[in-house]
């Protein structure tokens, strides 16, 4: 009974140092783990304050280089400015001034553009070069086709000026006024004015009246003296006559010129009156300067213009000239004014009877009144027409049908007139209707059988006037060699 008892109380005692020695190895494993934990942590935050630290002074070195670099690009630029910089204004007009002999012309056009690309992007500033550069009077002709026929320099500066879109840059286009060299270039700055404002108008005015006396002045120098046939000949025969002949024709295409940019594009009517008034496109021997008149005519009220064409008229008639196409044209256009009925239907009674239809068949306003006629043209259609009615068309028609009233109590005895005069009245009829749904003007078969005849006729006639002639020329031919023989 004691043996049993007294092995519990051995195995008790064994097993306590055993428990103990494994409770302090357990705690010195946690007081390990905990330890490394600690120490993991710690080296961690160092790392994550070294990493930190890291990047602070990693960003304070970049904007330390950056500012380093922004201020060596701005000194560079600050060098470069002093000494040459591309798009200082100067030195791109110093470029173009080197254009003019660039040995590759394919080259210059590009190049030219570069620099006007740079004088635009420095605006106002690019001013004071430009002045010199166009007083300087400096051009040359630039490659820019099939966008233009031909541009110079200056046009292409003009433009540029105006692109700009500010006054001190048209004051400086209204500055070059007097210094243009040619009508172009002068025609050009002035239509670049006045998109700007209309108050530039006096000062092109100005300039352009100016031109026109330096051109009036060089034509009296060019034109030749009165002389009779020996020293007409003689005259003829000179090595310069060719070349003074070339140049009075340039001339009096300038002059032309001015007299469009005068009258069409300023406007200006009292220049206008005062050259008519001045007689001086009434030339000798009944001519007249159409161009002249036809220009300063173009910008007059319907009864002043008329007055002078009829004075043109008479001048004509009295010395036997026939009547220039011009004065009829102005007629035709004012036909309800007295003058104009009278020029017009002594016109008529004078002209052939082909030039007379001809004439009468012309007052349709009808662009395809001819087509109709002569060949037909589709059944009429009720479609509305397009847009408001014409009141100036209509007002136009309706002064034709009362001239066509006229033309029959003139010709009553002329069937061809008759029926000729009752087609140009049926169209204009058309013409001068209101009626949306008037849709297209169709000759009747009758109409147009009559027309296609007469029309026949004029051809035929017209080939036996020209066998004729050359068959009488012939002969004459003939008849001044017979004797030689």
């Amino acid at each position: 009974m004691d043996e049993p008892n007294l092995n519990k109380e051995n195995t008790k005692s064994t097993s306590k140092p055993f428990l103990a020695g494994v409770i302090i190895m357990m705690a010195v494993l946690c007081a390990a783990g905990m330890w490394v934990k600690q120490t993991q942590k710690q080296a961690q935050a160092a790392r994550d304050q070294q990493e930190q630290q890291f990047q602070e002074e990693s960003a304070q070195m970049i904007g330390q280089i950056q500012e380093a670099n922004s201020q060596y690009l701005a000194e560079a630029n600050r060098i470069n400015a002093e000494q040459h910089d591309p798009l200082d204004p100067e030195t791109l007009i110093q470029q173009l001034y080197k254009l003019k002999d660039l040995p590759d012309r394919k080259e210059r056009s590009p190049r030219a553009f570069y620099c006007l690309q740079g004088l635009l992007l420095n605006g106002t500033n690019a001013l004071p070069a430009l002045k010199n550069l166009l007083i300087d009077g400096y051009d040359f002709d630039l490659d820019v086709r099939p966008l233009y026929t031909s541009r110079t320099l200056r046009q292409e500066i003009a433009s540029l000026l105006v692109s700009m879109g500010n006054r001190p840059a048209a004051d400086l286009l209204s500055q070059l006024l007097p210094a243009t060299q040619t009508v172009d270039e002068l025609a050009n700055l002035c239509k670049a004015l006045m998109s700007v404002s209309d108050g530039y108008r006096p000062y092109c005015i100005t300039a352009a009246r100016d031109k026109y006396d330096q051109l009036i002045e060089k034509q009296k120098e060019l034109t030749p003296p009165k002389t009779g046939l020996l020293e007409k000949a003689v005259s003829f025969l000179k090595p310069n006559n060719s070349g003074n002949s070339e140049k009075f024709s340039a001339n009096r295409l300038e002059i032309n010129k001015i007299y469009y940019l005068l009258f069409t594009v300023l406007r200006d009517e009292e220049f206008a009156i005062e050259l008519l008034e001045k007689r001086e496109w009434l030339q000798e021997n009944g001519r007249i300067d159409s161009y002249l008149f036809s220009e300063a005519t173009s910008i007059l009220p319907p009864e002043t213009v008329m007055d002078y064409c009829y004075e043109g008229y008479l001048h004509q008639k009295e010395n036997h000239k026939k009547t220039d196409i011009s004065l009829i044209t102005t007629a035709t256009e004012n036909i309800a004014n007295p003058k104009a009925t009278e020029m017009l239907l002594t016109e008529l009674k004078e002209a052939s009877p082909i030039e007379r239809y001809t004439g009468i068949m012309g007052l349709s306003l009808d662009p395809g009144f001819g087509a109709a006629l002569l060949i037909g043209s589709s059944p009429r259609a009720a479609q509305r027409t397009s847009g408001a009615e014409d009141p100036n068309q209509i007002q136009k028609a309706n002064d034709r049908l009362l001239f066509l009233d006229a033309v029959e109590a003139q010709f009553p005895d002329d069937e061809k007139m008759t029926r000729i005069v009752g087609m140009v009245r049926s169209n204009l009829q058309h013409t001068a209707s209101t009626d949306p749904d008037k849709g297209t003007w169709v000759a009747d078969e009758e109409s147009k059988n009559f027309f296609q005849n007469l029309a026949s006729e004029a051809i035929d006639k017209a080939v036996n006037d020209m066998t004729e002639m050359a068959v009488k020329e012939i002969d004459e031919k003939n008849n001044k060699q017979e004797p030689q023989k």
